[in-house]
């Protein structure tokens, strides 16, 4: 047993095991006592498929003396299910060793949740994820004020509602300092043009016309929401670019500071990219050269 012991927790270290902070530090709203629920599936990796207690599980930069920046990652997956590392691991360890503090987000799935709470789950969970990382800076060697979110499909577009709809605690404001908005959901309208399943797993069967408007990322952006870069590919079929493209339009038309990039070829769900031969392949260098021109 003494021999054990050493041997699994220098494993751990060889498997880069992160740190994990509960998001919630007292009651949790529209809380649920389902079990974590998740799955594998090849090329993918692990998925998770419910969620009762929100968790942000923390990669702290490679070198320890790395920048200020924090980053929330929050995977896609229609409000159904979590791409946990195609689009959350994979990417905190890869801004981990570029040098941020990476902090991915598992939330409630409103496609799981109550129809009262459907639509409050994830957007409570990502405010308070948020506020929560701020109160981790001093600790953990980051600034409060460098504190922003990068979201993947749905998860963009939950990310997106995050940098929309801040929440206030205590004098400290929820809304990120920077987006990072992936390939995002971020249209709900009548015709559902955005995507249709994350829309009606975020508002159920029977919409109300205005919690869709609340949701309409576009129409709710103003001069306050934070400098965004948004990454789409032009075949994309799942989440189509005009996502991306009405989103910066009405960034641009508030004054935002916002960089769009389109790529010819990647589809949806590309992740990393490290696998791809076409220019998806370095989108991820382009958000850390970005990051430093805006957050040196």
């Amino acid at each position: 047993m003494r021999l054990l012991l050493p041997l699994l927790f220098f494993a751990a270290v060889l498997t880069g095991q992160d740190q994990v902070f509960p998001v919630y530090t007292g009651p949790i709203p529209c809380a649920n006592d389902r079990p974590l629920g998740s799955r594998n599936e090849a090329g993918i990796g692990r998925i998770l498929t419910d969620v009762s207690e929100p968790e942000l599980h923390y990669f702290a930069p490679i070198p320890r003396s790395g920048r200020a920046d924090a980053v929330m990652i929050i995977p896609g997956g229609g409000y159904a299910i979590e791409a946990w590392d195609l689009e959350g691991t994979d990417i905190a360890r890869y801004l981990s060793h570029a040098g941020y503090h990476a902090f991915v987000l598992s939330h409630r799935l409103p496609a799981r949740a109550e129809p009262e709470c459907r639509s409050e789950v994830a957007l409570n969970d990502a405010q308070t994820g948020l506020l929560r990382i701020r109160g981790l800076a001093d600790s953990l060697g980051f600034a409060t004020d460098q504190v922003g979110v990068m979201g993947f499909s749905a998860g963009g577009h939950l990310a997106g509602s995050a940098s929309v709809h801040p929440r206030e605690e205590g004098g400290v404001s929820s809304r990120p300092a920077f987006s990072i908005l992936v390939y995002p959901v971020t249209l709900m309208d009548a015709d559902r043009r955005g995507h249709a399943g994350s829309q009606a797993n975020l508002l159920g069967p029977e919409e109300d016309a205005d919690l869709r408007e609340y949701f309409h990322l576009p129409a709710q952006v103003d001069s306050l929401t934070p400098p965004t870069l948004l990454i789409h590919a032009s075949d994309d079929k799942a989440v189509p670019p005009r996502n991306s493209l009405e989103y910066y339009a009405a960034l641009q038309s508030h004054g935002v500071a916002a960089d769009l990039r389109i790529y010819a070829t990647g589809g949806h769900g590309f992740g990393a990219a490290r696998e791809r031969e076409t220019p998806v392949r370095g989108w991820l260098e382009e958000v850390t050269k970005w990051l430093s021109a805006h957050y040196k």
